[in-house]
């Protein structure tokens, strides 16, 4: 979930990643369901043998669901923190022969020449909302044109909220929800008193940092990419997994 190295991501640091390792499935909404949710919306049957592309992995959640749910798949990792990238490594050494893992800069793009002749489909979460409406469209239209026909992209990320209204319902849910999977997961509220300390986006955002777009002008930017069928899946407390198919 890391996006590297450039000048506007250069306050997500090494530190930031390790507080993310520790805190993450307290601290996003419903985190297993998420990620078993995208991995029933890859287009493949049981048996496929195929690849995704994981973009920003993070501790490689995302692809680990992937990975369970089909047994012939294989997933390249890609990420800009090294701490991610070897938390990743430990997550998924169950899976070795079928994984690979690189550093990236999602704004250089360099990484689109390398990608696996096999592509069934990209997915992303908790990075894209890092970059700005134009980089997103960029990436968009980069990412479908290397897309094969009937590959999927899908992503979890936060949304921009149409409203005041909406913004204060995102941040009222997100903060009783990590409440409540602190208490669940760990006995314990201190997780949940470390979230509050700038972690929810609708109660301390961070405009130049977080650059959430809105969830219905990302629909359309996929589809003029060239999807051509998008859709929002799954939304809870302003996190949401959207995306489509080729």
């Amino acid at each position: 979930m890391t996006v590297p190295v450039g000048e506007s991501s250069i306050r997500w640091e090494e530190e930031s990643s390790i507080e993310f390792i520790e805190l993450g499935e307290v601290i996003t909404p419903s985190r297993q369901e998420q990620v078993d949710f995208v991995a029933s919306l890859v287009p493949a049957d049981g048996g496929d043998s195929f690849a995704i592309v994981d973009l920003a992995c993070g501790a490689g959640a995302l692809s680990e669901a992937v990975l369970r749910r089909f047994p012939a798949s294989r997933a390249l990792l890609l990420d800009g923190s090294s701490a991610m990238l070897e938390r990743a490594v430990h997550q998924l050494s169950a899976y070795a022969g079928r994984t690979e893992f690189a550093h990236f800069d999602l704004r250089a793009r360099d990484w689109l020449g390398r990608l696996p002749p096999d592509l069934r489909c990209f997915v992303s979460s908790l990075a894209i909302h890092h970059l700005d409406a134009v980089e997103k469209q960029a990436l968009y239209t980069d990412l479908v044109t290397v897309l094969p026909s009937g590959g999927g992209l899908f992503i979890v990320d936060l949304v921009e909220p149409v409203n005041d209204r909406v913004w204060s319902a995102y941040g009222d849910l997100w903060d009783a929800v990590v409440q409540q999977q602190s208490l669940e997961y760990t006995g314990a509220s201190a997780s949940y008193e470390r979230f509050r300390e700038g972690w929810n986006h609708y109660r301390d955002p961070d405009l130049e940092f977080d650059q959430p777009s809105g969830l219905f002008e990302q629909l359309g930017w996929l589809a003029s990419a060239g999807l051509s069928q998008v859709d929002c899946f799954w939304l809870r407390a302003g996190h949401a997994i959207y995306g489509g198919y080729k």
